[in-house]
């Protein structure tokens, strides 16, 4: 790095933050509101509940320290010469939501790695993955059939090898404590990192999304180069690197098998005897999976807001250019009405053809047809409704959403993260369709839920078994 970009970097949120006069008390807040619980985001409620309980503490030993409010240190963490917290509204909440900037998350992130809050530094765990990082390039970046076959025979020998070991020695080679703790405290590091780095993914179509919004401001911009603009851009970020990345693991963690494949084994690693009680107890990896739900899900948000802009610039541009037409037409009409006393006499203006006229009345009035074509027999409807019928519609079940909610609560309680097929296992419904949709309902009136576009088909028990197509539903905890 130049002496010029390290000048720059200094001005980012992160470096700013690590140099503020307060940036004890403001990181270690910020840790202990957002990372001890691993919370995405907080109300401005909470949040500021929080931050009057922790500033107390601190006015104990040092009463004159801090003396602004808990809304006031809020409103400077949150504005432009400081962007430690983003403040917004969310779709269905009238009361304010703040979540970590990526330069806090950054600073957080820093802080962490240079306490070692892992309890050491694992090296040989590191240094494997570099070796089998190159592997697994080389392996997967190969054409040459020939190289492709002998690597995987390669392969074959050293498992068909091992195999012949274990069977004559009856004995298998494992991990000791040590390489245990250190692999698991690497997979701690890691999500911590990838929880992280979603603010930047999201900022960039948020910038997306700015630049639309100052294009449109630009008055020599047209419809066409705003919606070119846009079209460009976006299909710039699905295409970079980091557009691909985000992509491709969003589909990653939908996929049904890989996510209950992941669940499985984190509980059979901290079922481990020698895995560290600490790092047990760490509750990032069993709520991973809801929290990148959560992340995810602001991420494309952020890009249907992109497209929202979009159609609210192209229908202020429409209302702009009605509004200049009609102002067009009242000055012909002021101009008229001064000429009408003396009119020029000149043509005041000229067509190369006349235009036809049409109005309404130049329709002419509904003929009777010579001739009808023969019409098949009506069938009537009965315009009546039978008791059997009412009777039915009084069947009905009643559905109690509460029950629902407390099925869900009682599956999470063993997992961090469950389908909606893994509750109609364990609570079968009692009301067919109707209870399902009832689920459906109790996953999209709660936000930590995750209901998807992509549709799946479920069999729903009973004398005779039904299949459904429905969306897709995670349940998070």
């Amino acid at each position: 790095m130049t002496y010029q970009e390290i000048k720059i970097l200094l001005d980012h949120p992160a470096a700013g933050l690590l140099r503020s006069q307060n940036a004890a008390m403001v990181l270690g807040f910020l840790f202990h509101a957002f990372k001890s619980q691993h919370r995405a985001t907080l109300s401005e409620g909470q949040l500021r509940a929080l931050l009057d309980a922790y500033l107390e503490d601190l006015r104990q030993s040092d009463p004159e320290g801090y003396p602004m409010t808990s809304a006031q240190y809020l409103g400077i963490w949150c504005d432009d010469a400081h962007q430690f917290l983003r403040k917004y509204y969310g779709e269905d909440s009238t009361e304010p939501i703040f979540e970590l900037t990526s330069g806090a998350e950054k600073a957080l992130l820093w802080m962490e790695q240079l306490q070692g809050s892992t309890g050491f530094v694992g090296t040989e765990s590191r240094l494997e993955n570099i070796f089998s990082g190159l592997d697994d390039i080389l392996r997967n970046t190969t054409t040459d059939i020939n190289v492709r076959i002998q690597q995987l025979q390669t392969d074959a020998a050293r498992i068909q090898e091992e195999i012949d070991r274990i069977r004559a020695t009856g004995a298998v080679s494992i991990y000791t404590p040590v390489q245990v703790n250190e692999r698991f405290a690497l997979l701690l590091s890691t999500a911590r990192e990838l929880l992280g780095d979603f603010r930047l993914v999201e900022e960039n179509f948020k910038r997306i999304a700015q630049q639309i919004a100052e294009q449109h401001a630009k008055p020599e911009y047209t419809k066409g180069a705003i919606l070119g603009h846009m079209l460009d851009a976006d299909d710039a970020l699905k295409k970079s690197e980091q557009g691909q990345s985000f992509y491709a693991f969003w589909g990653l963690l939908l996929a049904t098998e890989r996510r209950l494949k992941f669940q499985e084994a984190l509980q059979n690693v901290l079922s481990l005897p020698e895995l560290n009680e600490r790092l047990k107890n760490n509750p990032l990896l069993k709520n991973l999976v809801s929290h990148l739900l959560i992340e995810g899900e602001k991420v494309l948000d952020s890009h249907q807001r992109m497209s929202t802009n979009l159609r609210r610039v192209l229908d202020t541009t429409r209302a702009v250019d009605r509004a200049h037409v009609q102002s067009l037409i009242k000055d012909i009409h002021a101009l008229a009405v001064r000429l009408k006393t003396d009119p020029p006499d000149g043509a005041i203006w000229s067509v190369e053809e006349s235009p036809e006229f049409f109005n309404a009345m130049s329709r002419p009035l509904w003929q009777a047809p010579e001739a009808l074509d023969e019409v098949k027999s009506v069938d009537v409807a009965d315009d009546r409704i039978s008791l059997e019928m009412l009777k039915k519609f009084s069947n009905l079940p009643h559905i109690r959403l509460h029950d629902l909610r407390k099925n869900v609560d009682t599956c999470l309680e063993q997992i961090s993260t469950l389908t909606l097929e893994m509750v109609l296992d364990r609570f079968p419904p009692k009301y067919g369709m109707t209870e399902v949709l009832g689920y459906l309902i109790v996953a999209l009136e709660s936000q930590k839920h995750f209901v998807d576009e992509e549709e799946q088909v479920i069999t729903i028990p009973g004398p005779v078994p039904a299949r459904w197509r429905v969306p897709k539903v995670l349940f998070c905890k």
